[in-house]
């Protein structure tokens, strides 16, 4: 008798297949319902913005760890806001809720909707948090609508308020975590870090008005953190114990010794001096005469350049001696030009690239207050000279912050005028690049006056007893805070000069965290790509691509070549 088809040995594999496929199912079901489980318990998520604008950076993370009693935020924002502000309560939690992961329990949080209840709006007032107005569009109108979003951070009898949350509806320009971060950071520390501008010695400080609208930028961007005061460098007193910083900007020559004195001790003493200088000042004194002399002919006063003379000061000889020396020198480069500017031609005005306003791209970022920048420019900048033989010391460390690129050449004094026509051809005298336009020098630098007689009136005992590490950072520029016509600085580069002037003051009282967070929503301007970079690129175009689609290649054709196999098994099985 013949044998039964379902006893062949191909059934028999088909039958162990589909069992094996069955397990197979239910064990992936039972991993997938076991993973959901133990991941609906764990917040995680991967960030792949370029500038990891979901993930808490490093001070973020040290301020949340930190925190020695626990801390309550409540954000009060207004339920169902139209866009591009309707996920401003779910960005807000998301990024809540990384700070409370990270505090180990030390911080909590509840996201409330004021208009729920009346005791949720009057807890909103209690923190000053009122409505503000924004703008909502329908179908068939414009009109205003009244919302909350205002947070308050609470730890015992403290708190810290953000009471208009700023926000674009753009997660990657809003930047809330330097907002938090600051919040928590204030509540942490119980007296703040002072930095003060000298004056007394011409330059921005004694323009009325300057260091109060600065007090006014520090409150907003720092709260209490840190504070802005100024010390009169024509006085002849130390500094005050409680200034952390001292900033010099565009002096416009020469300083009393004793204040030589007080800037070389309050370095020996563990304080940071940050020089801001460009290679030459305004010349009042032939401003005004040239003025003068077209008092007859006011339609050309519009056109009259800026006069300038070259800078001489006893400053340079005293930085000098710290390892960083400023040469009054004018540094272009034609290649790199951003700016425009506005020339005068027989045709008419005319916009031209001025070399005197360049991209930098040769930036140290190892410094945690130039993280954030991937180009930046100075208006007609000096050059630096690093000693080399300080930056051999043990104890003392040196940094080349801004280097101009090779194509950069060098002027060895200063022009008149900072005109295009100027600098529109080369000189015999200029240099080629490249050259540095910032350094920082830190460690226990050497007393001026190891070299150099006391004041008259000074004495030994007058000295710092037990010296302690410095900072130094001499930035061959004093004019990139605002634009300056003349060589085509515009707004926007004065926008970047901003923020690199604050994240140089933050490095100087020693407190970059909040500069790194800002980092994260600074524009990315277009730098140059490394040589190794391109190889890199060209090596993953060339080589890389085309050998993973072989490899996948060869992978189908494999895989096709089994399913043939099996299946010819299969039918010859079955004859």
């Amino acid at each position: 008798m013949r044998e039964s088809k379902s006893n062949t040995p191909g059934q028999r594999r088909r039958a162990v297949r589909g069992a094996n496929a069955v397990v197979m199912g239910v064990l992936l079901v039972l991993i997938a319902v076991a993973a959901n489980a133990l991941m609906s318990q764990t917040f995680w998520r991967i960030d792949l913005t370029e500038n990891q604008i979901y993930t808490l950076s490093e001070p973020s993370l040290a301020a949340v760890e930190d925190l020695d009693e626990p801390v309550e935020v409540r954000a009060f924002i207004s339920p169902d806001l139209p866009a591009p502000f309707h996920n401003l309560s779910q960005d807000v939690a998301d990024l809540l809720s990384e700070y409370e992961a990270a505090s180990g329990g030390q911080l909590s949080f509840k996201i409330i909707a004021p208009e729920d209840s009346a005791e949720s709006e009057e807890a909103a007032a209690g923190f000053g948090i009122e409505q503000v107005a924004i703008g909502q569009q329908s179908e068939s109108e414009m009109s205003l609508r009244a919302i909350y979003k205002g947070v308050a951070f609470i730890k015992g009898d403290q708190s810290e308020v953000i009471r208009d949350l700023q926000t674009t509806g753009q997660p990657e320009l809003d930047n809330f975590e330097y907002e938090f971060t600051k919040a928590l950071l204030n509540l942490q520390r119980p007296e703040p870090r002072r930095v003060a501008f000298a004056s007394g010695a011409g330059g921005p400080v004694a323009q009325p008005g300057f260091v109060q609208s600065l007090e006014q930028v520090f409150s907003q961007l720092y709260g209490s953190l840190i504070e802005a005061t100024t010390y009169d460098l024509s006085g002849g007193e130390l500094l005050p114990e409680d200034v952390h910083a001292l900033v010099l900007l565009n002096v416009q020559g020469d300083v009393s010794e004793e204040a030589l004195f007080a800037i070389d001790q309050f370095l020996q003493r563990g304080g940071s001096v940050g020089w801001f200088q460009s290679s030459s000042v305004v010349d009042e004194a032939l401003q005004r005469q040239l003025m003068q002399q077209l008092q007859q002919n006011p339609q050309f006063a519009g056109q009259l350049p800026t006069m300038r003379k070259r800078f001489e000061s006893n400053l340079i000889e005293l930085f000098s001696h710290y390892g960083i020396t400023l040469r009054a020198d004018t540094v272009i480069d034609r290649e790199r030009a951003l700016s425009f500017s506005l020339v005068a031609t027989p045709q008419g005005l005319a916009r031209v690239s001025h070399p005197g306003s360049f991209s930098i791209t040769d930036i140290d970022t190892s410094l945690p207050f130039m993280r954030g920048f991937s180009t930046m420019a100075l208006p007609v900048p000096s050059s630096l000279v690093v000693d080399e033989a300080l930056r051999g010391k043990d104890r003392l460390e040196f940094h080349d912050v801004l280097r101009t690129s090779p194509g950069s050449t060098r002027l060895p004094s200063p022009p008149g005028d900072m005109s295009y026509e100027t600098f529109m051809e080369p000189a015999a005298s200029e240099e080629p690049g490249p050259f540095v336009v910032a350094a920082t020098a830190q460690g226990e630098l050497p007393s001026y006056y190891s070299d150099n007689p006391l004041p008259q009136g000074r004495s030994e005992s007058d000295l710092v007893s037990e010296t302690q590490a410095g900072r130094v950072l001499v930035v061959g520029s004093g004019d990139f805070l605002g634009p300056q016509r003349e060589t085509g600085f515009d707004e926007r580069l004065a926008g970047l000069g901003a923020q690199f002037f604050l994240s140089s003051v933050e490095w100087l009282v020693q407190d970059s965290a909040l500069s790194e967070i800002r980092g994260k929503a600074m524009p990315r301007l277009i730098g140059e790509v490394s040589r190794e970079q391109q190889r890199s690129i060209q090596f993953a175009n060339i080589v890389i691509v085309p050998c993973f689609f072989a490899l996948l290649g060869i992978y189908m054709m494999g895989r096709r070549r089994r399913r043939k196999e099996a299946l010819s098994q299969w039918m010859n099985s079955g004859k």
